[in-house]
């Protein structure tokens, strides 16, 4: 998906709060936006991929602060909370009909820790009730029975968020358990509030997957240049690729990978690009060319 006229904004309204929790030094926020605004006004032109242009805005700004994880007290916060109702979510799930569903819809509420999106609000202290509220709603676009007939082969699940990967793990279980193979993708380096592996260790994840990869350089979402050999062998071997969050949606919109999509849209760029509204849920087959 590419940069948008409500991207720019959006963009540093997410470095400014970056910048805030990295310091009270008014001249490095300062030269933090300075920065960003230099790179939108050299990439806006060229209609690049919305999550590239960002991965190339943050890291400038990380230089800038001289912080390489301006979100980590944020994201181990987003960690504990979910942690916290796990078992909660968990007794949800279990209790549901079809038990795959009921985690990949868990999964996708847990999309919305994603802080610093413009508009978009993290219901953080109070996620249980938000939880049960949502997990109410239908999919607005749901291919989770064919999604679940391909998880039977290699599956390669790229995460998202600090928090979410918690409740992905509960996911990931039952993918598990149909699965020839699952590999787990994580950002290599800090980045907004992306997980790592530091994240995935801590939600366990490395109890269910085969193995656990990284992204290489931590780019917001999937930038092949940088990826790893085996990373990249193990995502075009794959009989189907998880996709969580928006950052993922947009570089990978455009590829003829097998992709689904597991999102919330919590921003209009997005949702007009998938065909919903802000708020709806997704789990959406790309359609192979």
């Amino acid at each position: 998906m590419r940069i948008s006229p409500r991207c720019p904004s959006c963009l540093l309204n997410r470095v400014y709060m970056e910048a805030s929790l990295s310091t009270n030094d008014q001249e490095k926020i300062d030269k933090a936006v300075e920065e960003a605004l230099k790179i939108i006004a050299e990439e806006y032109p060229k209609k690049g991929i919305n999550a590239i242009i960002a991965t190339r805005m943050h890291r400038k700004v990380y230089e800038v602060l001289g912080d390489e994880d301006p979100y980590k007290e944020l994201k181990d916060y987003a960690n504990r909370i979910t942690m916290e109702y796990l078992s909660e979510i968990s007794k949800v799930i279990e209790g549901s009909d079809d038990t795959f569903k009921a985690a990949a819809k868990a999964s996708i509420i847990a999309n919305t820790f994603d802080y610093g999106v413009m508009g978009h609000e993290v219901s953080d202290s109070s996620f249980f009730d938000y939880f049960r509220e949502k997990f109410n709603e239908k999919l607005k676009i749901d291919d989770l029975d064919v999604i679940r007939e391909k998880c039977k082969g290699k599956v390669v699940y790229l995460t998202d968020n600090s928090g979410e990967i918690v409740v992905d793990r509960l996911f990931m279980e039952k993918i598990k358990k149909i699965c020839e193979r699952l590999t787990v993708v994580v950002r290599g380096r800090p980045i907004i509030s992306d997980a790592t592996y530091e994240d995935a260790i801590f939600a366990g994840v490395d109890e269910v997957a085969d193995e656990i990869l990284t992204n290489g350089k931590g780019a917001i979402g999937i930038f092949e240049p940088e990826l790893p050999e085996v990373t990249k062998k193990r995502i075009y071997e794959a009989d189907i690729i998880i996709a969580k969050g928006m950052a993922n949606y947009e570089c990978l919109s455009e590829s003829d990978l097998p992709i689904a999509f597991l999102l919330t849209a919590k921003c209009e760029p997005v949702a007009k690009s998938i065909g919903v509204e802000v708020g709806d849920m997704v789990a959406m087959l790309k359609s192979q060319s």
